[in-house]
């Protein structure tokens, strides 16, 4: 068997891994089967070098550009005010040339960790600023509301001759739940396919995991990625002391060597 390209990895991640969102009031879930090929989309690498969702945003053009049904008009589109002020920008627009109808997509790669607390369970980031409550507001009053302002319509009428649009979303990501809880929080509008993880404290690892001497770092490129045996084989293999070296600094995304479930080992101070 050839292995598989990190650049290959992704793309088939997209195409096909679990979404961690289903379909929003405001926005269905995009049809993935009609994304293009992956072979063609992988000869040339994505470029590893910039930040996650830029990242996924490159490999889903490459996937909407092979497409035989959709036409990719534009990307990072964006809007503005009389003002001159930034109103937000479409992250895809696409005319579907088989339904003759033109679509906007949003595209999201979020991971958060499920923490129980007085007031009930919250869903923070490993950047314990985000969280899914606030991002779901977000994407509901503003994201996924872009197309439908009049400053929208009217550049995609001058640029484009759209008079009338549809939105769509794409949301991956996966959920942690903490270690030694069997309760199961559940995300607003989160997919019944959705992926699960683990999450636990640095000074939890005695506890659950005593005899574990090595472990595989999955590097944030590779987070929204399921662990294939193959995806298994592009990841670092350290001692568990590395490990407890980087998860002082910030979450550490790894694997055991036999298992593919994703544990997030956090630093004391998180949440803080």
């Amino acid at each position: 068997m050839i292995a598989a390209t990190p650049t290959q990895l992704i793309l088939e991640s997209l195409r096909s891994a679990p979404l961690l969102i289903g379909d929003l009031p405001e926005a269905a879930v995009l049809d993935r089967s009609r994304l293009g090929s992956t072979g063609a989309c992988a000869v040339e690498p994505l470029r590893f070098d910039q930040k996650l969702g830029h990242l996924y945003e490159q490999a889903l053009g490459r996937l909407l550009e092979s497409s035989a049904d959709f036409e990719l008009l534009a990307s990072h589109l964006q809007v503005f005010a009389e003002s001159g002020r930034t109103l937000g920008e479409l992250d895809f627009l696409l005319h579907d040339l088989v339904q003759d109808q033109y679509l906007h997509l949003e595209l999201a790669v979020k991971f958060y960790l499920a923490v129980k607390g007085r007031d009930g369970w919250q869903f923070p980031g490993p950047d314990p600023r985000d969280n899914w409550q606030r991002k779901l507001e977000r994407l509901r009053r503003h994201q996924l509301q872009l197309s439908r302002l009049p400053e929208t319509r009217q550049l995609l009428r001058q640029r484009f001759g759209i008079e009338a649009i549809e939105t769509r979303q794409l949301i991956y990501g996966c959920l942690f739940l903490p270690m030694g809880w069997a309760e199961f929080p559940q995300l607003d509008f989160m997919s019944a396919t959705a992926r699960l993880g683990r999450w636990l404290y640095l000074s939890e690892w005695p506890q659950y995991f005593p005899k574990c001497t090595e472990v595989r770092i999955i590097p944030k490129a590779f987070w929204p990625v399921e662990l294939s045996p193959q995806a298994k084989g592009q990841l670092e293999v350290v001692s568990a002391a590395h490990l407890h070296k980087l998860a002082t600094e910030r979450c550490t995304l790894f694997c055991l060597p036999d298992s593919t479930e994703p544990y997030f080992l956090v630093p004391p101070s998180w949440g803080e």
